[in-house]
């Protein structure tokens, strides 16, 4: 065991690890934590919260209803760049997500996360903003670490579309059209809403998408929107978090869902393979370590070790896995991984070779860095 614990750390020293989701630019803004250092959240079993009882507005009640605790931090304590360097991550992902509160001005708190990733940037040398491919092999060689933004739906862009290309200048390279709701782009899955699919400002924003070299990411979509962005799309394409149970999602079921399609959703997700694109399996809503590797072999079986990643989307200890609390501990995934007997080269596509390839792929636009 030691022997196979000792060359999982080497393997996981050696990868190129990319994270291809999170939400900790929402802590930023929100003047939760900064990158700098990790912040030591309290323990939720003895919090109080200084904050009267709140409703969360998104997810019904059930398992996935997040408590004051969860709802106060976020995902503040699980991403900084000391965890990001302990968990040898190369590049951490990072979205920008407008709540509900926010959507009378959506386009000024999307400018002031991407501001605030732009400070840490500036604040924390040895922390970079990935804008070209070449940038995340560099880093790896300069014992760096970095970060991509992306948009968690389109609502960041206001109602007009050119400002897409602004996020651009400011490092955009990956962008979703929704999260769950209807925008001007395009309807979310909306359980137990009659929902359609792109809008013709969201046929524009693709193919913009497109010119600019933004990698479409598929996740939050709904069944229409997911088949006719594949239609659109000239590169390859993301899921950047998701567990093949949230595809139950598109059946109005709640997630996560103890059934699995294996005519709908194989079929879907056989389509990204084929385009070329990556899912990056979600950590979020799984009870151990142990679940989320069982996770990953179901999404290898589906469609093969060159289509799948890692998208930890940590949000709060209450949703966290047991063994699997925070970014840095990913090393022992690989540790997992190897005991199980994958074979090193898949393990590494795993870790971040397969989203490194994607980005070598499809940022080809010089205009806004995407150059190889």
């Amino acid at each position: 065991m030691k022997d196979i614990s000792a060359h999982a750390w080497e393997l996981h020293r050696r990868a190129v690890v990319i994270d291809g989701h999170s939400d900790i630019l929402m802590a930023l803004a929100d003047g939760t934590t900064r990158l700098g250092s990790q912040l030591a959240v309290p323990d939720p079993s003895n919090w109080v919260s200084p904050f009267p009882p709140l409703e969360a507005t998104e997810v019904p009640p059930g398992p996935l209803t997040p408590t004051q605790h969860t709802l106060c931090f976020g995902s503040a304590g699980q991403y900084s760049i000391p965890q990001f360097v302990a968990g040898g991550i190369t590049v951490q992902v990072c979205a920008i997500y407008i709540d509900d509160k926010y959507l009378g001005c959506a386009l000024q708190r999307g400018l002031e996360m991407a501001w605030w990733l732009h400070h840490e940037v500036r604040a924390n040398p040895g922390f970079e903003l990935v804008r070209q491919a070449v940038d995340i092999p560099r880093l790896k060689q300069e014992g760096k670490t970095g970060a991509i933004l992306s948009l968690e739906g389109l609502e960041a862009l206001g109602n007009d579309l050119r400002f897409l290309d602004i996020y651009a200048q400011l490092g955009l390279r990956m962008a979703s059209l929704t999260h769950n709701r209807r925008n001007l782009f395009a309807d979310g899955p909306q359980p137990g809403v009659r929902t359609g699919g792109l809008t013709e400002l969201g046929r524009q924003a693709i193919c913009r998408m497109n010119e600019l070299g933004i990698v479409v990411d598929l996740v939050h979509t709904n069944e229409t929107c997911f088949w006719e962005i594949l239609e659109l799309v000239k590169a390859p394409v993301a899921i950047s978090h998701l567990s093949p149970y949230a595809f139950a999602r598109w059946r109005g079921e709640p997630w996560p869902c103890p059934r699995f399609n294996p005519h709908q959703d194989r079929a879907a997700l056989e389509a990204v393979a084929r385009n070329g694109g990556v899912v990056g399996l979600i950590y979020f809503g799984f009870e151990t370590i142990d679940a989320v590797v069982e996770n990953i072999e179901h999404l290898l079986e589906l469609i093969g070790p060159d289509h799948v990643g890692l998208g930890s989307d940590f949000w709060g200890a209450q949703f966290a896995p047991r063994g699997l609390e925070e970014i840095s501990q990913v090393p022992r995934l690989t540790d997992r991984l190897v005991a199980r007997g994958h074979a090193d080269e898949i393990v590494l596509k795993l870790l971040g070779g397969n989203f490194l390839r994607l980005f070598q792929q499809a940022w080809t636009d010089p205009r806004v860095g995407g150059s190889r």
